[in-house]
């Protein structure tokens, strides 16, 4: 009898270990230190609306042990998010989204006299941890913002933006490692709060930006602008000084492979980073690859469908263009990229 009860008792906790890495466990663990970091800054006790553990970037895979959560709450009409560790004791990552639209509208008031313009979005990306996108505990205000030492970003979206105007925005008046983003956008909607690797602007560059005004270190203002080129079910978007070409090109034929698009050649004069678009009329749930070749040998890039910013185009993958390497031949696939990767 005593065997039994150990052999169920071992069981049942084997049961729950598993149970624990599915989720429950690192919910309360993310629960119990946001509710804890809120009240420790804001001095209020705010409500749990939700807990996502598996839409922090690389926690897309469920099987693997959470390290982060996304816990939403809410306190008097405000919703907001904490983001929390829940794998380890580094408090340093704890940082929340509460006073995020109070801040926003004070340095949105500085931009638009500055500017002179009413149609624009703002977007503040502050340090260089994970959830850079929110505030730490150190940030309650638009003065906290001026003091801090940190690396931050204000990006700011707009429309018919009057480039002579643009100097008249100075990064330091938000205090030191500050620079500044201004985005020509040409979509009818701003983009959502995260969007994108923002942090990374010029580098990045989606279908409606066509031009990134931005700050350097040193202070002075460079610009970078965006060219289309559309050849087939093809759009490359890149920055104009990369002089890039594209035309229809012969590749390899792999026999597991369903293409999609005929092979392209994108041929370049500079260097510098853009994305490639294909219109293939893709289900969501089917998986796509961008094949290409080197040195003879096929090789394959997940090609994931975009976020309903592009239209008529379902997939995007970002691409880092260079004159100084070989051209780059391409097709779009409907393959499994994961038996892709292991071929």
């Amino acid at each position: 009898m005593k065997r039994k009860i150990l052999s169920l008792i071992l069981t049942v906790s084997a049961a729950a270990a598993i149970s624990g890495c599915a989720g429950p466990g690192y919910e309360f663990t993310a629960q119990s230190r946001a509710q804890r970091y809120i009240y420790e800054k804001y001095g209020f006790n705010a409500e749990v609306t939700d807990v996502l553990t598996a839409q922090n970037g690389w926690l897309d895979f469920s099987w693997e042990a959470p390290e982060f959560a996304h816990v939403r709450m809410k306190h008097d009409g405000t919703e907001f998010v904490v983001l929390v560790p829940i794998r380890d004791d580094d408090f340093s990552f704890l940082c929340d989204s509460y006073e995020e639209d109070i801040i926003c509208a004070e340095i949105e008031d500085y931009v638009r006299k500055q500017l002179s313009c009413e149609d624009l979005a703002i977007r503040i990306d502050y340090g260089n941890n994970y959830g850079n996108h929110l505030l730490p505990q150190d940030i309650r205000s638009a003065g906290d913002l001026k003091k801090s030492s940190q690396q931050k970003t204000i990006t700011v979206f707009t429309r018919g933006l009057d480039t002579e105007t643009v100097e008249k925005l100075d990064p330091d008046v938000y205090g030191e490692n500050t620079n500044i983003s201004l985005v020509e956008w040409q979509g009818a909607e701003f983009p959502e709060v995260p969007y994108g690797l923002i942090r990374e602007l010029p580098s990045q560059c989606g279908w409606n930006v066509s031009s990134v005004h931005y700050t350097q270190n040193d202070g002075s203002w460079a610009e970078i602008n965006f060219d289309r080129i559309v050849i087939g079910n093809i759009c490359l978007v890149m920055p104009t000084e990369c002089g890039i070409s594209i035309e229809p090109a012969d590749g390899p034929e792999e026999p597991d492979d369903i293409p999609v698009t005929d092979w392209y050649c994108i041929k370049g004069t500079g260097e510098g980073y853009g994305a490639l678009y294909a219109a293939v009329g893709a289900a969501p749930d089917d998986e796509y690859c961008l094949e290409y070749e080197h040195k003879g040998k096929a090789y394959y890039q997940r090609m994931p469908h975009v976020d309903g910013y592009a239209p008529e185009y379902e997939l995007c993958n970002h691409q880092y263009c260079s004159g100084k390497e070989d051209d780059f031949i391409f097709r779009v696939v409907k393959r499994d990229f994961y038996k892709s990767s292991q071929g």
